[in-house]
Formats: structure tokens, sequence, C-alpha cells
């Protein structure tokens, strides 16, 4: 996410600066400040103009720089560029709620080792604990440690999305990945299509609307219909686009671990419990949300779907 470097020269800037007075703040060459405000520019962190031949550049604002400036300054003993370097804001990212080793690196998508050596120093200094069943969680006062991380990826993510469209609205996020609805068509290969449109391709061809919506994933390259279903309730969990989920989960072979975990991932565990419970009674156990079983029924049919 950031490194110790680009830490460091975040917690440096206050006001405004020339890249010479960085560089003497962080006691670093000339170029390897430039580099690093190069990179922070890029990032939406810091901004910049000329003021005739002197760059000058102060905090951009970005709500993440309003949280590690009010971290460094509550906790100023603690040397935060040094513990925040590597793999620690990944970790830090999913600390909003008590975890363990395991579930912090299946989540983080890190190696066991590496939360270790990522918490280790956390725990020295008193940041985080162990608790009693072996989770571990922050220390009454360091929450905004996880949330730094959060509004850090959010911002990210945010950067990525205007590279394509000036219009979007991040539907869902992750450390690593969001849901994104816009208006825009979208063509660069991280985003990949998702929502109601993507039902053409089990035969359900829904009414089109105008806006669009993307997955942004650097390592997904294939929409699952497990994943399609997920997505559809994170767009909208009404009636309509529930009752367009059972069609999917009727008429497509599905993997009911694979879409359960995906519910995990998604937030939307319940929502997926209802929809299999209603399937699986043939709509006698059913939400207000979800139709009559005989409307559903004609619903089917006219799809084309056979329950």
């Amino acid at each position: 996410m950031l490194t110790e470097g680009e830490v460091r020269a975040l917690t440096a800037l206050h006001g405004e600066q020339t890249v010479s007075e960085l560089a003497t703040n962080l006691d670093r060459s000339l170029s390897y400040t430039s580099e690093l405000v190069e990179r922070l520019e890029t990032a939406g962190l810091v901004e910049t103009r000329r003021q005739g031949k002197t760059k000058q550049i102060r905090p951009s604002g970005a709500k993440a720089l309003e949280l590690l400036t009010d971290l460094t300054q509550q906790y100023s003993h603690i040397d935060w560029p040094e513990l925040l370097s590597g793999a620690t804001l990944r970790v830090c990212y999913y600390l909003d709620t008590p975890r363990t080793v395991t579930d912090l690196s299946r989540h983080a998508d890190v190696h066991r080792s590496t939360v270790h050596r990522a918490l280790a120093p956390l725990q020295h200094r008193g940041i985080v604990y162990q608790t009693d069943d072996g989770a571990y969680t922050l220390n009454d006062g360091f929450e905004q440690l996880s949330t730094f991380a959060r509004e850090l990826a959010h911002h990210v993510h945010r950067q990525t999305a205007e590279e394509q469209t000036d219009t979007y609205t991040i539907l869902w996020e992750s450390l690593d990945e969001f849901i994104v609805q816009t208006t825009t068509e979208i063509i660069e290969e991280h985003f990949i299509p998702t929502g109601p449109d993507q039902f053409q391709r089990y035969d359900l061809p829904l009414l089109a609307r105008d806006r669009r919506y993307y997955l942004y994933s650097e390592t997904t390259s294939e929409l699952s219909p497990e994943m399609l279903c997920c997505h559809m309730l994170v767009i909208d969990s009404g009636a309509r686009a529930q009752s367009y989920c059972l069609l999917l989960l009727s008429h497509v072979d599905i993997d009911r671990d694979v879409l359960r975990a995906h519910a995990t991932k998604y937030d939307v565990e319940d929502a997926v419990d209802e929809l299999c419970t209603y399937l699986d009674t043939s709509g006698d156990q059913r939400t207000s949300r979800l139709p009559e079983w005989e409307d559903f029924q004609e619903l089917a049919e006219e799809y084309e779907v056979t329950l």
C-alpha cells in the first residue's frame, strides 16, 4: 500500500514545502525525494505547483492523510513509518474486528509468517493484543489504525476508478477489489463487467439499464455464476433482483459451497441463505421480498427455466 519512505515523507510534510526542504527533513538525496514526491502525487496524496524554478509540495485533501496526521500527533513517540511499512497496513486493514493469524493471512492474502512479522512489533508496543481465544485485536485508542488502512485503500480505489470515469459509485470494496457503478463503458482489463447485463451469458436477458457495473480485480479473470449472484445482491437487494438471482441459481449448475464462500466475501450471507432455503423448500420458507412460489414458477416459465 505504502512504502516506509512514502509514509515517512507524508509524516514529514507539514504545510507547503519545496522538494529540497523535504529532502533535508528526511535526510535523503534530492533525487530520491523527487521520486517519492512523484509517486505520492500520482497516488493523489500530495499536490505540487511550480513557483519559479522550485516545486512546491503540500498534502492533498485525502481523508487518509487526516487520519495519519491524527495518529502521528497523538502518538508522536511511535515511529509509525517503520511500523507501517511492508505488509503491516494490509494486515491492519482487517483488524477492524478480532481475527486469528489464519484469518488475517487469508483475508490479507499474505503468508502466516508475514502476519506474525507484522503483528510482533505492534504487540511489543501495546498497539495490538491477543485475546484468550487466540485472536488479535487493536488496543483501545489505536482503532483508527485500521480506519486509516481502510481509508487509504478506499482512496486508492477512487483513484483507480477516476482514471476511467468521472462519475461513479463504489458499491462494495475489500483491500484489493471493488465493485463500481458508472454510466461509462470501461474497457481496461482489470475492470470485469458484472451486474444485470451479464445474466445474458446464461440465457437470462434482463432489462437493460443505463448504469454499468464492474468488478475491479487484478487477480480475477472470469466471472463465475456464483460471483454474479452475489454481485447482483450487492448492487440491488430488492425483490426483483432476488427473483433474478433465483432464476440464475435454478438455471445454472451452482456449487453451493463456492456460493456461500463468495456470499461471505461480499457480505450477503443472509440473502444467499434465504435464496437457497426458498429453492430447497419450493417457496414454503420465504421472506417478504421473495415471490410466491406460483409467481416464481410463472417467471421461470417466461425465461424458459426448468425448476
